[in-house]
């Protein structure tokens, strides 16, 4: 059997969804029978200790010497670098180029894009699609959506009253809007949280507000979501794929008198518990589209085809 390889992005340090993504692609391929790795050069993250992310996960260590198999396919990231041109075009056939976040290759100049551009391209959302036909020029450009863990981001039994928030996603941003924002509510950072804490914060909360700029897709307001909260903030590129007004109060990217509204929308909605259930109830609609299942399933479907 063909194995396939996916190539990490070389950080386990800090919180990346990117990271948690590729555990939960290969996980999810060797729960169907597919031969599937994290390929990575450093150790598995802290902060993914005891998420079922890392289920059935196996890894080759790319610290070492390794020699792939004419058969494997490898699934490159976007964070690679000018030496693997010669890897990637040698069997363009056998490479797919994941790219989860379509901003990086503009300012990943090291690499000259347009010779990859006839291999096969996974992007994660529609709009990064869009970018990487019209913008970039790949001939072959599919979309897998990440997808939430719903038995991991759900409804604690009590919540406080208070904005949960995402401080690394937009530094300064959180504090700018702060010191303007309705003084009543609590703000709560998460910073240097595991996926069990994070999901706990989320569900013991009643409104998300979601900092991330140039997003590739966006997990954390659906995972927000999932976990019931009322979700305000930021809604551009990739996030634009899922983000509506029923499930959320939501201001351009980068507009801030607009953002301020929409953290005033959501504290209000979730002092009204009739205008709260129907937003949670979007919301946690909005992200079972968007399930952990859904994903794996759409990747073992895409694998599979491109085996």
């Amino acid at each position: 059997m063909a194995r396939v390889l996916f190539g990490m992005i070389d950080n386990n340090t800090r919180p990346i969804g990117g990271v948690k993504v590729i555990y939960q692609a290969v996980g999810g391929l060797r729960r169907r029978g597919i031969d599937a790795y994290v390929a990575s050069g450093v150790n598995m993250p802290e902060w993914l200790a005891g998420s079922r992310a890392i289920r059935d996960v196996k890894v080759v260590d790319m610290s070492k010497p390794q020699r792939l198999r004419p058969d494997d396919l490898y699934v490159a990231t976007d964070a690679i670098g000018p030496h693997r041109m010669d890897f990637m075009l040698a069997r363009p056939e056998r490479r797919v180029l994941f790219v989860q976040n379509h901003n990086a290759l503009p300012t990943n100049k090291a690499v000259d894009w347009s010779r990859l551009t006839h291999i096969r391209c996974l992007a994660v959302s529609e709009y990064s699609r869009r970018y990487l036909l019209e913008e970039v020029g790949f001939q072959e450009v599919d979309v897998v959506s990440p997808g939430v863990d719903l038995e991991v981001f759900k409804s604690a039994p009590e919540r406080r009253h208070r904005i949960a928030y995402m401080p690394r996603k937009w530094p300064g941003a959180a504090a700018r809007l702060q010191q303007h924002a309705p003084q009543s509510v609590e703000w709560y950072p998460i910073e240097k949280a595991t996926e069990q804490e994070t999901a706990k914060i989320l569900g013991s909360s009643t409104v998300f507000l979601n900092l991330g700029r140039n997003e590739g897709f966006g997990l954390p307001p659906l995972e927000a979501m999932a976990a019931g909260c009322i979700v305000c903030g930021f809604a551009g590129e990739g996030t634009t794929d899922f983000a509506t007004p029923e499930n959320g109060f939501w201001a351009p990217e980068g507009d801030m008198r607009a953002c301020l509204r929409a953290i005033a929308g959501a504290v209000a909605a979730a002092e009204d518990p009739a205008r709260a259930a129907s937003f949670v109830a979007k919301g946690r609609e909005t992200a079972e589209r968007y399930s952990l299942a859904a994903f794996e399933d759409a990747m073992e479907a895409y694998i599979r085809r491109v085996l």
